[in-house]
């Protein structure tokens, strides 16, 4: 089995306390309440759950040596992301009710619902690209501890 040896001692170290750091990213944002904003709606909270286990268990396996294809779970991520995108927007096109828009007291309600409809959209895109960033930063530390990741070698017949 050829797995990953780091370059120097620290190497693992290194990249566990990098990590680490995004974790405490997770809690900082959570500890500030924005976390709270996004995390109120149930469908967020649905893409932030999908797209959070997507990452825990990529970077779970790479830490541990295995293969990993970073590239296709990034990509995935990115489009979950984008999936939410169109979503909310479809969403909260689909909530505007046309007569509501000629009286000038519905028109501040329905901007108010639209606006929250959107906002579900922009931050699903902002869950879905950070965790696609990540990732493919994640790959890069590795890459730069133990060289060209295992993940960009051709899968033999044997395997």
């Amino acid at each position: 089995m050829d797995d990953q040896q780091p370059k120097a001692p620290w190497a693992r170290l290194f990249e566990l306390a990098t990590l680490l750091s995004l974790g405490a990213l997770i809690f900082t944002l959570y500890s500030l309440g924005y976390l709270d904003r996004i995390l109120g709606n149930s469908l967020t909270l649905w893409f932030f759950g999908i797209i959070l286990t997507i990452v825990l268990l990529v970077e779970a396996f790479a830490f541990s040596g295995r293969k990993t294809d970073a590239h296709f779970w990034s990509w995935l991520t990115t489009g979950l992301g984008m999936l939410g995108t169109v979503l909310g927007f479809s969403i909260a096109l689909a909530g505007i009710d046309v007569s509501d828009l000629q009286d000038a007291a519905t028109l501040s309600a329905e901007i108010g619902q639209f606006l929250k409809s959107v906002s579900f959209a922009i931050d699903t895109t902002m869950i879905g690209l950070s965790a696609a960033m990540i990732m493919e930063a994640m790959n890069k530390i590795r890459d730069m501890l133990y060289g060209p990741t295992r993940s960009e070698e051709p899968v033999s017949e044997e395997e």
